[in-house]
């Protein structure tokens, strides 16, 4: 038997997440595929948490394959096994996006795209990262991100400590702007822990929504899903939001005026807001720069995905903008850009030497201990 892309990627990303549960994977590959993994005694299933895990022989397979595979202890704690199959999630929405996912150090950002896992670095010793809840960086382009993943009673963060680590670990790249993702399981579930405030919003210790709503970096919100992976790709391809809007508007496209920042153009007298990397604060900063410039409404275009989760009621029922859906013959247009997820091919793995991965590889790392 000879091993796929598919089924190689699906064991490095045990390695790097530890925890994968198996719906998680479903647009990567088919369930035969890793119940043929679980056969093999490559993987195999966590009673408690039903999550897909690497073996031992799993583990030992990936890293002579890989020597820069993480080589981390595998959690038995329930909230330490949420917070990883969380994490999980994210991480797929990234690798589903074309970001290279299978890094091993925040250096490795000074590509695009590409994303890194802080947990790799918070194991046994120096910890870089302290009590920090960062759980990811990525970079799209220009754009450096640190990423966050924000759910119900997520609690409260030293904002400080947040963002001089975020600077601390990325000083090294520079000629970027930086941001910061807060990602989840749905942007409304997101959105619903930002309403969250704190009664001492000068405290050190404050709600994401105290965070939200004072820290002067750009803030994106993002799904865990297709529609996110979707986002990430575009916030990847250079300068985004001028060819979307350009692609989108056609000739209708008008610059918008020089002191107007949050508009990305003027369409059919509205202002126009791209709003497909999901910083909602723009858009309301676009509103009230309508509201000054006596615009009863704006026009808004973001994925159709997003429409529906969330802009529709935020903006649309509130009768302040209109909001329309971009097509998939507007992103086909797009410079840079091919709206279709990443998917490993059914293909023969090759190594960098071009052999194959076969039964009798894995017979081998068995015979002789595993990795040495």
């Amino acid at each position: 038997m000879l091993f796929s892309e598919r089924d190689i990627d699906v064991l490095r990303l045990l390695c790097w997440c530890q925890y994968i549960l198996p719906e998680y994977l479903s647009g990567i590959v088919e369930r035969y595929e890793t119940d043929m993994l679980i056969e093999l005694g490559l993987i195999k299933q966590h009673e408690k948490s039903g999550a897909l895990i690497l073996t031992g022989n799993g583990k030992a397979c990936v890293r002579r394959l890989f020597h820069d595979a993480p080589n981390i202890t595998l959690p038995y704690d329930p909230p330490l096994i949420e917070r990883r199959l969380r994490i999980s999630k994210l991480t797929l929405t990234a690798y589903r996006a074309g970001f290279q996912v299978f890094t091993s150090s925040p250096e490795d950002l000074i590509s695009s795209p590409s994303f890194f896992l802080t947990s790799l670095t918070r194991g046994k010793g120096f910890n870089p990262w302290g009590s920090t809840r960062i759980a990811a960086m990525a970079r799209m382009g220009d754009l450096l991100c640190a990423i966050h993943y924000v759910c119900a009673g997520i609690g409260k963060i030293a904002l400080t400590n947040e963002l001089a680590a975020f600077s601390n670990q990325t000083a090294q790249i520079r000629k970027t702007r930086r941001a910061l993702v807060f990602s989840g399981e749905t942007y409304g579930e997101v959105l619903s822990e930002l309403e969250n405030v704190s009664t001492e919003p000068n405290a050190k210790m404050i709600y994401y929504g105290d965070a939200y709503r004072c820290v002067r970096l750009p803030i994106h919100l993002l799904s865990c899903d297709d529609t996110g992976a979707m986002q990430l790709q575009l916030m990847a391809v250079p300068e985004y939001r001028q060819r979307l809007t350009r692609a989108a508007l056609q000739g209708d496209y008008e610059p918008p005026p020089g002191n107007a920042a949050a508009w990305d153009a003027v369409y059919r007298g509205m202002p126009f807001v791209l709003a497909v990397d999901m910083d909602l604060r723009r858009i309301d900063a676009a509103l009230e720069l309508a509201d000054m410039a006596g615009c009863p409404k704006i026009a808004i275009a973001a994925l159709p995905g997003q429409v529906d989760a969330l802009l529709s009621t935020r903006y649309r029922e509130s009768g302040r903008a209109r909001v329309f859906d971009l097509t998939n013959q507007v992103l086909e247009e797009v410079p840079g850009y091919s709206p279709t997820l990443y998917r490993p091919g059914k293909t023969q793995y090759l190594t960098q030497k071009g052999a194959v991965i076969d039964a009798a590889f894995i017979q081998a790392g068995r015979t002789a201990g595993g990795h040495r």
